[in-house]
Order: C-alpha cells, then structure tokens, then sequence
C-alpha cells in the first residue's frame, strides 16, 4: 500500500542481485519484489484464520496520560478467539491542530505496518457565530479542541480503509503498548469489540410536508480544526448580501481529504421517515464522484447510507440522496434533536492505489535495473545494449504494466456515468505511455526518462494520480430532511441572478476593504505585504487584544506594492509600518532614509533578542538597525528513510560523509540534490553562500570596497561547492518542482531544500507520508572537527517607515506583533483556521517552539536556525550576488579554473561597488570620501548583550 516500502523491498533485491553474471542464473529475479506489498493491512487479512467476534463488548481500563516519547501500556481481556475491533476512549492534551500520532503494538509486535503511525484526532468545536471583521464582512471561525472523551476504532489514517482494523486475537489478557510521537494524549479505556451492526434497509413512507433546513457552514463540531465555512458572492447560496461577504457554505477546499467528518445538529419536530437532499459543488474529481458517509446520531441507518456519491460538478446543484435501487434514500428520525455527521470515504479508490503503490515500485526496480545493465551510460544512440538478453519478458512487463492501468481505471466505471473519467487521465496516459516504449524495448536505456526520470515519465504520472485522487474538494450550502408533500427552498432564477451579479459588480467599486487608500489617518497605518486570510486573520487580533490592550487602533492595509514604498515615503502617504516585507528590501529603502532606526528606542536590544542575530545584516546601516526579521526560509536536509535504510546508508552529517555515500547512490542512477540544481538562471545566495560561510570565508572586508570572496577561505568554500558537481557528479540542474518530484519517485532520495519543498512533502505527497525525514544541514567540517552548518534563511521582514509621526505606537505594535505570545498565537490560529499547509515559519525562535509541527521536524529546524545568517546586503550587492552565480556557472559548466573565476567576478564587483558608492556620495574622482563599514551582526549581538545585563542587574 506505501510506494515507499515497495520502493525499498525492490533497492534490496538489486543489492542482492550482484552482477550480470550472477543475474544470468535467474534473469527475472529482480522482479520478484516489485509487487510485493508484505506486513500491509490487507496481506494480513488474508493470513486471517480466526472467526469475527460477535458477543458483548469487552472494555479494559487504561488510565494512560502520554505526551510525546511517552510510551504507556495496558492489559485488555478478550472473552474468545477471534477478530477483534480495538476501541481507544480517548481525548488529546494539547490544542495542536495535528493529531496525536503513535505507533501501537499488540504483545510487543506490530500486527502490520499501519500501526507504525495511528492518529487520534481531537474533536474541534467553535460558539456557532462568525465573527464579523471592521467592514463587516464574516470571517471564518476559529475552533477549539474539546476536552470531551471520544470512542474512536483504530483505522488507517491515510483513510484507505473506511472501516476500523481487524485484529487476530486469542481469548486471554494481552498487552497493549502506545508509543507516542507526536502530541499529547489520555486513554481511559480500551476496548475489544465486534464490528458494527448495520441494520438493513427496510424504508417507510416519507409522506408527509415536514422539512429541515440545514446551513452547511452551520457546523457543530468537526475532526481537523481547519475545516471551515465560506464566503462567495454567489447568488444562489444562502445566505447572500450584495455588499458584504457573509459566510455561506461548507468550503470544499477545507473538507477535502479522506476520513474528514463534520457533523450538524438540528430538531425534528415531527417523528417520521425523511429524504435527504443536498445542494452542493464537487469540483476536486473531474467526471468522478466523491463518496461521503452519511451517519445520523453517530450510527449508519443501513449499508445505503455507506459511500453516499457525489457526482462531479463544478457550480451548485441539487442532489436527492438515492438508494441503490435509484429511488430517494430515506432515514428515520424520530421527534427531537440529532446529529449528522458526513465523513468523506476513499476505500473504493483502495484498489486503484494499490496497483500505483505496485506499479510504482515495478517501474522503479526497472529503471534501476536497466541503469545497472548498461552502467548508467543511457544516452549513447549508437550503443546496442541487447536488454532484452537480459530482461526476455521486458515486452510482456511493459504491456502487463499498461493493462494494469486500464484495468484499474475501467473498474471504476461501475461508479460513474460519466463516459471519460477525466480524474484518471494521468493514468490512462500513463498506460499509452508504457505501451510506446514496449514497442520499441532496445531504446528503453535511451528513453529511460519516459519510463522514470523524466518530468512526463510514466512514474511522474501515476505519482501525479496518487496526488490527484486525494482532492476531493465537496463544497455544500444547504441540505434537507424532507418529507415528499414537502417544498424545498427555492433559488434564484437565471434573470434574479443576473442583476444581483450586476449590483455586486458595482458595488465592488466602493468597497474596498483592507485597501491603503481607505486607512483613517487618526489610526496606525500598517500595510502587510501577504494575502487577505493573513490580513483578516491578524487584523482581528489586533481588535481584540492589541487595541484593547493599548488603545492604539491599528488600520491593516494590503501592501499594493513594495517597490513604491519610497516614492510614498517621499509623497507623504506611506504607511508607519510595514509588514511582510522581503527581507533584501530594508537594504534599498534604509540607504534612501525611508526607514526608522530601531536602535532609537530603549528596548530594542530586548526585543532583539528574540531573533538569531545574523538575521539582522541586511537591516543594519553604519550603527543603525531599520527592520527586524519576521519570518525566516528554513535550509535542511531532506532524506528518504525507506531508500537509505534499503541501502543500509546512514543520514550523512557533514558534507564530507555526503560524498562518501555517492558512490552508492549513483551506481543506482540515484544522486543527491544541493539547491543550485534548483535555481534556474541567477544562482542566489542561499545556493551560493552556505559552503563558503562554512570554509571560515566572506564576501566583504570591514568595509563593502574592499570585496574578500577572493580571499583563501573563500576560494575553499567556492572550490568545495563547484567540486560537488565537476568532481562528485551531483545533478547540475533540475529546474523546479524538481526536487520534489524526483524526491518522490526515489531518484533525489536525499538533499537540501526549504520550506517551500517542506510543505510539499508535507500536503502534496501523500504516498510518501511516513516515509522521509529531515536533518540538519550536512556542513563543512573545521579543522577542529566540529561541523560548520552556516545557511542563510532571510524570508520577511517588519520595519517602522522614517516620515510617520507615530514611531513609538509603531514600536509599540512591532514588539506586540512579534512577542512570543502573539506569534505564537497567530501561527497555530492559521494552520487550525486555514489548513496545515499554511505554514508560519515565525523568526522567533521562542514561538517556533508551539507551532502545530512534528516535533522532531521542529527541534531540527530550530536547531539549524542557530547557524542562520545573512549576506550584508548593501550598495552593489546584487552584483556580487550575480557575479558569484556566473563564476559558478563558468567553473561547472565551462570548466574555467576557480580561482580565475573568482578573479573575474570581483573586478566586475569592485567596478559595480565603486559607481554605486560614488552614487550615493561615499566616493569621488578616485577618492574615498566616507567609508562604508560592512553590516555586522555586532551591532545587534552588542545591544542584546547590554539589554541582558540590564535585565540580570534589576532582578
């Protein structure tokens, strides 16, 4: 069921397969493992010899309260041989919008490999009212978990499975064991218990006139903190104004993913049999519907109720529950209040992940074969390589492989009526693709990126389907209990429509929310440089609490545009603050006197220190600091655990033992990425900078004439990375998603990257969940022995603008804004209110710490932000920067000699320096007038250092 475990069986067998000559013997034998999916779920369910239980249930008290490392057991008493659910009575300790996540044993041995990673959801519920923002618009909520007990069955958490597991057990006491790795949890009870008991489908009459109306943005409680109600200017959606944004609908972007449930509350003043009907918009599976369970009062009604389809659509349209007799489905409720809960089911996709999971790794032992076949030299077109001498069945593979595909894509047809099911185009492609290349197998060495590597290789694209299978994407605005005498809500027609959409339009034209222009200029200006859900987000708190707190009202604005930041400054119609602000531009605004010196105020050497110092260096101007950091680009090391640990590799250290496991890698057309790979023209300095740093060297002197990325350490640190691609053949270029793509398909299994690629494997990967990690960057050793691990890791910045009047209520929201409290606050809120991939990587160090991430993810990132720094961003800079790129460049793709390389670049440099100073009056007709000293991180260390002392004096 994981491509990664396959993946990894298949790189053992290679091992195992030696040379050609020994392959001779058994030609085929590195086939063996490629579709093997052993110590999964459903392997185990065949070994299964046991009868389902069918008594009472057994409950066993627990009494566990486990945080993360924790590991708790407990004895459960099972009355009789047989299959068995386990039921945890259960709720998480902590308010993280990630689940608690452990790994369970059953006498001290995993029944099968998703145990390795359960997770216990907490149950998030909110006051029923949507907020409303200063315009007048409704924001979404913002849910809490509930301190409730649950009683969950352990499943699967990819949701592949839609029911609890089934455990082989004998009568007798046996130990349960829960090794917690994420969160925070208590479980007061375990129990051993019986599937659940559906009733039949035995339907009454519905007739009648009652119905219930319920708002699907009304939602009672749900199982992730981030699914939420919407707002859309859609006339047909209830409720609707013309001017203001109200929250309308279940937003589809939210309930997306397999195993989300959200649940409604709501009276039935007559007892009786009901339809139910849906006024909905599924957009995530194109000509495919999605399937939702349907459970009232926590209980399926009958099997009907089980994978309730959604047919595909792309606006809202009413859809009448059926049966599978095509009649309208009903459910009984008697008179009072329930519930119903909708949980989005997958497990009929089941099938089809499975043969990507097996083709995938096939196709992966394949390319790896071929490339050890033919020694990794695929590209000569005049070599006969004789591949089917070695591989006899290679046509017969190739085609089996495509009619997999089709295979899998046309038993999915008994749930559509849809003619194309555009949702499996990538696999139908892939099949075409695999069928090209079996007519033609002697090529297959030269087109091995159409079978693997390639960005359009048969593996990128069943990749892609695993990706494209989990959006699911049901967006609903009402749905109904409706008996058949009863009218239902009527919407508004075509012409209705049409001039409400005219007067929204021109309402649009006076409504300009968050905008720079419609600011009180009694009020704190600040304008923020992200997008309106940022804007929104803290523009409430700042109501709340800030305000309140203060009585300085704060007018949040979107930035229009950085780039105009001086020209405003100079008009008089710039902001007093400015958030979100890249982190290179203080470097242009402060040399123009647009920005405010921090160091003016008191505390800043206090506020300072809640930042690594090195960020500061682009900020700092002769004495002066002008911005602070406000979110930082984390640079770690990404590694597959399944690949290296099939490799028997360890996760190198130091750039030293990086090149120690090449050898290994690249006899197995594997490699490893370091990010210049990844920057497509200018090599920027977060691909350029690290290793030089690393080698002791720099870029400037102790002033910014005098350029030192000529100096003996630097030419080492230049020499060590250049030599990473002319001398240990690491990948020159792979343009992005690159990285991420071949990380996916085991090609890249190990390299450094960033956020960015963070959050894809994170959201935009699920095949691989479980199976990678990160490390610490894999630095240059010193001549002490200790690992230098220097990255830069700039991302945003916050600063106070030189014409406002207002500088210290500006300083007084920036220390507010960036406290540990407040970020902290404002990072968890986004991930519970947004999702999980809204990720806010906070510069405090402090408040890293409780942002809703993988707590050994965390304690590597805020580790490695210890070694963060920056390049002195100052006049000419740019130039250093793209001189650097293009000395790179000429010494691995040109071969020019390093030291000639970096010759040439600082005399480029040096000129650029040199017309730059003159520009802004520190040099003239051959003389320095001025020196400009190199931005230090000193000046910061120094003021943080006195703010200390001041601090230990008055305590």
């Amino acid at each position: 069921m994981r491509k990664g475990i396959l993946l990894a069986l298949t790189l053992v067998m290679v091992l195992l397969c030696g040379s050609v000559a020994a392959e001779s013997e058994d030609q085929s034998s590195w086939m063996t493992f490629s579709s093997g999916t052993e110590n999964q779920y459903v392997q185990a369910q065949e070994q299964y010899s046991l009868p389902l239980y069918g008594g009472d249930p057994v409950e066993s008290e627990a009494a566990l309260v486990l945080a993360v490392g924790d590991r708790g057991e407990a004895v459960v008493s099972v009355p009789e041989d047989g299959l068995y659910e386990l039921w945890l009575t259960y709720r998480n300790t902590t308010q993280s919008a990630l689940p608690t996540e452990m790994a369970v044993t059953i006498d001290g041995a995993l029944p099968f490999y998703e145990m390795q990673r359960v997770k216990l959801k907490s149950l998030w519920v909110d006051d029923g009212e949507f907020p409303v923002d200063r315009y007048g618009n409704e924001v979404a909520t913002t849910p809490w978990a509930t301190d409730e007990l649950q009683s969950v069955g352990i499943t699967d958490s990819a949701g592949r499975v839609d029911r609890p597991f089934l455990f082989e057990l004998t009568a007798g006491e046996h130990t349960i064991a829960f090794d917690v790795k994420d969160g925070g949890v208590e479980i007061t009870a375990i129990t051993v218990r019986s599937p659940e008991a559906v009733p039949d489908y035995a339907p009454g009459s519905a007739a009648g006139t009652s119905l219930i109306v319920v708002e699907g943005e009304r939602i009672d409680s749900r199982n992730k903190s981030s699914i939420r109600g919407a707002g859309e200017f859609t006339p047909e959606l209830n409720p609707y104004s013309v001017e203001k944004r109200l929250i309308n609908h279940l937003d589809g972007a939210s309930f997306d993913t397999a195993g989300d449930t959200v649940t409604y509350r709501f009276n039935a003043e007559e007892e009786g049999w009901y339809q139910l009907a849906f006024y909905y918009r599924q957009s995530g599976k194109t000509d495919f519907p999605v399937f939702v369970d349907v459970r009232i009062d926590g209980a399926l009604q009958s099997e009907e109720a089980r994978a309730v389809a959604f047919d595909y659509t792309t606006s809202f349209r009413l859809m009448t529950v059926g049966d599978s007799h095509g009649e309208p489905q009903r459910f009984f409720l008697s008179r009072g209040e329930h519930t119903v809960s909708l949980t989005i089911n997958c497990s009929m996709l089941t099938p089809v992940y499975q043969t990507i999971d097996e083709l995938l790794s096939a196709i992966n032992g394949l390319s790896l074969e071929v490339t050890r076949l033919t020694g990794g030299v695929t590209s000569d077109k005049y070599r006969d390589y004789n591949l089917i001498s070695y591989i006899p069945n290679l046509v017969e593979l190739l085609e089996g492989w495509a009619d997999q595909c089709d295979e899998a894509v046309a038993a999915m047809a008994a749930y559509t009526d849809a003619a194309n099911m555009g949702v499996f185009s990538n696999m139908t492609l892939c099949a075409d693709q695999l069928r090209r290349l079996a007519k033609e197998p002697e090529d297959l060495p030269r087109r091995l990126s159409e079978l693997s590597t390639g960005s359009n290789s048969a593996s990128r694209m069943l990749a892609q389907q695993l990706q494209d299978l989990a959006v699911n994407d049901l967006s609903i605005d009402q749905f109904y209990f409706y008996q058949t005498n009863a009218q239902l809500p009527g919407k508004v027609n075509f012409f209705e429509s049409a001039v409400l959409s005219v007067q929204r339009f021109v309402s649009s034209f006076s409504a300009q929310d968050y905008s720079a222009s419609s600011g009180n200029s009694e009020h704190l200006q600040v304008w923020m440089g992200r997008s309106r859900q940022y804007v929104e987000l803290l523009q409430n708190m700042i109501d709340t609490q800030f305000t309140p707190e203060t009585g300085i009202v704060v007018d949040l604005s979107l930035m229009p545009d950085a780039n105009k930041l001086v020209l405003a400054n100079a008009a008089g119609t710039a902001p007093d603050a400015v958030l979100g602000l890249q982190y290179v531009v203080p470097s242009y605004l402060n040399i123009r006197g647009a920005l405010y010196d921090l160091t003016q105020f008191e505390d800043f050497g206090e506020v300072a220190s809640r930042f690594s110092s090195g960020l500061f260096v682009p900020y700092i101007l002769g004495d002066g600091v002008y911005a602070m950091p406000e979110t930082v680009n984390f640079w770690v090391m990404f590694y597959r655990t399944d690949i290296l640990e099939a490799l028997n590799i360890d996760v190198p250290n130091s750039m030293e033992e990086v090149k120690l496991i090449l050898p290994e890698l690249q006899r197995r057309n594997m490699n490893f990425y370091f990010p210049t790979a990844g920057m497509v023209g200018t090599k920027v300095f977060p691909g350029t900078l690290p290793l030089i740093l690393q080698a002791g060297g720099s870029i400037y002197a102790d002033t910014v004439a005098d350029t030192t990325l000529d100096s003996e350490a630097s030419l080492n640190g230049f020499r060590e990375m250049t030599e990473l691609f002319t001398v240990y053949n690491m990948p020159t270029d792979v343009p992005s998603p690159g990285f991420y793509q071949q990380f996916r398909d085991g090609t890249l299994p190990i390299g450094i990257a960033d956020l960015a690629t963070y959050n894809l494997l994170l959201n935009a990967a699920p095949e691989l969940d479980g199976l990678w990690d990160i490390a610490l960057y894999p630095g240059l050793t010193d001549e002490n022995g200790e690992v230098q691990r220097w990255t830069t890791g700039g991302a945003e910045t916050m600063a106070i603008l030189s014409q406002t009047d207002r500088a210290d209520d500006a300083w007084t929201f920036l220390k507010w804004w960036s406290s540990e409290e407040v970020q902290s606050r404002f990072g968890s809120l986004l991930q519970s209110t947004y999702g999980s991939e809204y990720i806010w990587p906070t510069a405090n160090t402090a408040a890293f710490a409780s942002l809703p991430l993988k707590s050994s993810h965390k304690q590597i990132i805020m580790e490695q932000m210890g070694w963060m720094t920056e390049a002195p961003w100052v006049l000419g800079t740019y130039m250093l920067e793209r001189e650097l790129s293009n000395a790179f460049i000429s010494v691995v793709t040109d071969g020019t000699d390093a030291r000639r390389a970096l010759d040439t670049a600082v005399k480029r440099i040096n000129r650029e320096t040199y017309r730059k100073l003159e520009e802004f009056g520190y040099y003239k007709d051959g003389v320095m007038l001025k020196e400009f000293p190199t931005p230090n991180a000193s000046v910061v260390k120094k003021l943080v250092e006195e703010a200390r002392q001041k601090e230990g004096a008055a305590e």
